[in-house]
């Protein structure tokens, strides 16, 4: 047994100085990008060729001459000046052309080519351990890679959106699809440009799939599965939005709701900023950007919620953040302003509109908007009446707590309602957040041809308002 534990350290102990052989022939074929992208990883080869033992320095010697290359010397002279054909020569790190046979797995699906797990599985090693021990190491690894992993199971593996690749390696070792989540990270950042493009979903997987084969399904399961198309128009609820959802067949309303409220989406930055405001009625309001998606049939709820949601995170700018801070206001206050320029004007009269609503904010007014008010009326765009009563809401308008009534009517209290009330756009946004200057208005209303008049005084307004009553034209 000695002899053969013996026999088998030589035999990885030379098959290691082969594998450094096959890095140092590939080195001159690198283009000036290549060799300063891995300028580290070259001056740790070079260092591992010098520290060999003579006998194992001559198998790489051999090996080098072999493939064609020159032996790095065990005392290294400066870098050769690299000739106009080399800096010109275009290749991916470490790749051959690809004119492999296409292969398939069970499935029916295209595997990846299994390329470069040599190099790459001695570049782990140089990552993970200082000191080749026996073969052990080594053995293990090119297993782990390829894909022999003992007893072969199948498991369903769902990554959220936005996970980063951490997140998805430890997504695998806990579904038993690999051994090492750390492994797998180290062997898709050695791969350049790949870490991007895994997706998240939910992915049937099974444990003896090679690395490769685990990263074509992260980057290709999804391209194949049935999508719907949905619009959010801007200046919906919540609500409606998870209706929309259910009409779609993608989930129903409750489940919707049930996500958009109670998930954990703090992996975007806007997360933190939304405040806690007590009687709040939809915490997810103003938060899911009105926009057109693509959703997968199928797919778990909080990934599409989380589309939404990362929208939304997207849009809302450095800028505007700073912007928020001049103003100081909050990013839920900002929102819910936005919401009422949303639901008041939503057009070219967002900007006037913003700024009755911010000059009324600084006088220490009520805002005084029938989008939200106490009053029980039917037809009238009234979120409390429309939204908390309904069936998605309290049911009833005498069971809307009256503490949250009273915080969401704008005419009740001074200030803005307890949160949004609606989804607002970007032109909403925008506008609260850059108000038309110099514009000094405290009153607005429409007339049922869609015109807006302001005034600046409450005398003003109410001689508008009975011009439009003697015009037959008041709504």
């Amino acid at each position: 047994m000695e002899e053969k534990n013996t026999a088998n350290t030589i035999a990885a102990q030379e098959d290691y100085a082969r594998q450094l052989a096959g890095l140092s022939a590939r080195i001159p074929t690198m283009t000036e990008a290549q060799l300063q992208r891995n300028a580290e990883k070259i001056e740790e080869l070079r260092r591992r060729v010098q520290a060999l033992p003579d006998d194992l320095y001559e198998v790489y010697a051999q090996e080098v001459h072999a493939l064609g290359g020159e032996p790095e010397p065990q005392t290294p002279p400066p870098p050769p000046a690299r000739s106009k054909k080399q800096r010109e020569y275009d290749d991916s790190e470490y790749d051959d052309e690809d004119d492999e046979d296409v292969e398939y797995d069970s499935r029916g699906r295209k595997k990846k080519p299994r390329r470069h797990h040599g190099c790459l599985i001695v570049f782990l090693i140089l990552l993970l351990i200082p000191t080749i021990a026996a073969g052990y190491a080594y053995f293990w690894l090119k297993a782990e890679v390829a894909g022999s992993r003992g007893e072969v199971i199948e498991q369903t593996v769902s990554i959220r959106s936005g996970a980063v690749l951490s997140e998805i390696g430890d997504q695998l070792e806990k579904a038993g699809i690999v051994q090492s989540g750390m492994v797998f990270r180290l062997y898709v950042r050695s791969l350049e440009d790949v870490a991007d493009t895994l997706q998240y979903g939910t992915f049937e997987m099974t444990s003896d799939m090679s690395y490769d084969e685990i990263i074509h399904v992260l980057q290709e399961a999804n391209v194949y599965r049935q999508t719907v198309r949905v619009t959010f128009p801007e200046g919906r609820t919540v609500i409606q939005y998870a209706q929309i959802m259910e009409e779609a067949g993608l989930c129903s309303a409750e489940q919707f709701l049930a996500v958009a409220n109670y998930g954990d989406f703090s992996q975007f930055d806007f997360w933190s900023k939304r405040g806690n405001a007590p009687n709040v009625f939809m915490r997810a309001e103003g938060y899911l950007f009105p926009d057109t998606y693509e959703f997968f049939v199928g797919d778990d709820v909080t990934n599409m919620v989380a589309k939404l949601y990362g929208e939304f995170d997207n849009k809302i700018t450095d800028e505007m953040y700073e912007r928020m801070e001049e103003l100081d206001m909050s990013l839920s206050e900002l929102i819910t302003l936005a919401s009422l320029v949303q639901e008041e004007a939503g057009n070219e009269y967002s900007t006037q509109v913003s700024a009755v609503f911010h000059n009324r904010l600084a006088q220490g007014m009520n805002l005084g908007s029938n989008v939200a008010w106490n009053k029980e009326k039917a037809d009238d765009n009234n979120y409390i009446y429309d939204w908390m009563a309904g069936p998605y809401g309290f049911g009833d308008w005498n069971a809307i707590p009256e503490a949250m009534r009273e915080a969401y009517d704008t005419y009740d209290h001074d200030g803005l309602p307890a949160g949004p009330v609606s989804n607002p756009g970007m032109l909403a946004i925008e506008a609260a957040l850059w108000p038309e200057e110099d514009c000094d208005y405290l009153y607005f209303q429409t007339d049922t041809l869609g015109e807006y008049h302001f005034a600046r005084t409450n005398a003003e307004h109410e001689r508008i308002t009975a011009d439009l009553e003697a015009q037959g034209i008041r709504p």
